[in-house]
């Protein structure tokens, strides 16, 4: 089971007692002194300061994010370049209590957070010449290390030295190309700033947390996808429509934001299981982690320690084993969702 953004709360208010590598974190807190924690559909993020710099901290909310960070995390510290940030898996690095009173350890994300400015500061100090050719810089970077961040925009960016550094490796897999239309919306964002009337298509996909500010009445709530919005009330997580109109039941652990018309979640068992927009089980809920890939319309699941691949219906096209032995599909890298 993972834990909740208070056991987050908890531990970065008592570092001391509940981190391992990070015991002398200070968490960066907003006025009233209170840590800022901002969460994405798969995780919980907190600045903190560590060894006197900058760093995001990102909890798990749902088993899959850390699968999927095994592999991004090790392929990114075999790279070498001066566009890429520190970014580490930190194994059992928060100790928490869950709801039966069981102390536990979750693994953590630890990215630096580069000096310098965001990405929105650049803008309004920097030519506009001078950031179109440091994106253009940053997508020849790319192309040479063979890598897509697969979640480029405006708030993922750091101006570093005359550099765009990306942070939050999350979403991020082997293969240049997937980063073209991102790319072409941050130029259009720094056009339109610059008054050459593009207009911009990055969209935000991050909410601070705290009661939905779009639509009334949750405690949380993401952003539309598939005309779907993943909302967390007090039973759990579920979707509602662009009207605020319930669709799907609040009633998962966890839910992820559809694509392609399909979504994992997590039951409150820690049963995970695969759905789609009328809330439908395509694949059943009764595995450990269920990770679908939107790219390749595939899913792999595992039990008990074993894989096996799905296609988009939900039929089984290969045999449980250990995960080196599923196949890759051509356009499959390290994925991350």
């Amino acid at each position: 089971m993972t834990p909740t953004i208070y056991a987050l709360l908890r531990a970065l208010l008592a570092p001391e007692d509940s981190m391992h590598a990070l015991k002398a974190l200070r968490p960066v807190a907003d006025a009233s002194g209170r840590p800022l924690i901002r969460r994405t559909a798969r995780f919980a993020e907190a600045e903190i300061v560590w060894r006197e710099e900058r760093w995001l901290l990102a909890m798990p909310l749902a088993p899959v994010a850390i699968s999927a960070v095994e592999r991004i995390a090790a392929h990114l510290g075999t790279l070498r370049s001066e566009w890429l940030a520190d970014y580490r898996l930190l194994r059992e690095e928060m100790r928490y209590e869950d709801a039966a009173g069981t102390h536990r350890r979750c693994d953590m994300v630890l990215q630096h957070l580069p000096a310098g400015r965001t990405f929105d500061e650049a803008l309004d100090t920097e030519p506009c010449d001078t950031l179109l050719a440091a994106l253009d810089a940053l997508e020849e970077e790319l192309r040479r290390l063979d890598l897509s961040h697969r979640n480029l925009k405006a708030e993922n960016l750091r101006w570093h030295r005359g550099r765009l550094i990306p942070i939050r490796y999350h979403y991020a897999r082997t293969g240049f190309g997937a980063d073209a239309e991102a790319l072409g919306a941050l130029r259009d964002l720094v056009r339109r700033r610059a008054g050459e009337g593009a207009q911009p298509r990055v969209h935000d996909t991050e909410a601070a947390y705290s009661s939905g500010e779009r639509f009334a009445g949750h405690i949380w709530t993401g952003n539309a996808f598939e005309q779907l919005v993943c909302v967390e009330d007090e039973a759990g997580y579920g979707y509602v429509d662009l009207q605020n109109r319930p669709v799907i039941p609040a009633q998962y652990l966890w839910a992820d934001d559809f694509r392609e018309g399909r979504a994992a979640v997590t039951l409150h068992d820690g049963r995970m299981g695969l759905i789609d927009k009328t809330g439908r089980y395509v694949i059943e809920p009764r595995y450990e982690i269920v990770e679908y890939d939107p790219d390749t319309n595939r899913t792999l699941v595992r039990h008990e320690g074993l894989w096996a691949e799905f296609d988009y219906e939900g039929n089984r096209t290969s045999d449980f084993a250990p995960r080196s032995r599923i196949p890759e599909t051509e356009n499959e890298g390290i994925n991350l969702k």
